[in-house]
């Protein structure tokens, strides 16, 4: 797998994790023989929920998934021009997680 390769490899996996726990709701699954209070790696289940909050973004923060962006150019141009509205043309070079 190419992605462990990579020196964000750890903390990419890391998002991953994040990400399918938020997914499946953070409900959190007990390992065998786990008291109720805590699971084998010490976290305490309780505190899931705080964590998870921290970690989620908030509806403010999600504000850019709104927006109709487009992925051509010309796409963005007929809408910018049938609206009357400004067209932010973002145009990069390199990788997209600065692993250039």
């Amino acid at each position: 797998m190419t992605l462990l390769r990579t020196p964000l490899g750890p903390a990419a996996l890391a998002l991953l994790a994040l990400a399918l726990c938020a997914a499946c709701g953070g409900e959190a699954t007990e390992p065998s023989g786990a008291s109720q209070e805590s699971a084998d790696n010490g976290l305490e289940l309780a505190k899931l929920a705080t964590y998870r909050a921290l970690v989620l973004p908030k509806d403010s923060e999600r504000a850019w998934e709104q927006i109709a962006w487009q992925i051509s150019y010309e796409d963005g141009l007929r809408a910018s021009s049938a609206e009357q509205k400004p067209l932010l043309l973002w145009v990069m070079n390199g990788h997209p997680l600065g692993c250039t």
